[in-house]
């Protein structure tokens, strides 16, 4: 997910690079944000309620 949309990138501003991806590979992206957030923080919390 940081290769798609960079550490710089906020939840907002990665949305729609983020949306394109999730879109591709079929997922949803509150999953995709979800992933994004725990890639920059390590914090398994951001994963909360999703499956990945």
């Amino acid at each position: 997910m940081l290769e798609v949309g960079p550490a710089y990138l906020s939840d907002t501003a990665a949305t729609d690079v983020l949306a394109l991806l999730c879109e591709e590979i079929g997922d949803d992206l509150e999953n995709g944000l979800a992933a994004h957030r725990y890639a920059l923080s390590g914090d398994r919390r951001a994963l909360y309620g999703t499956v990945l």
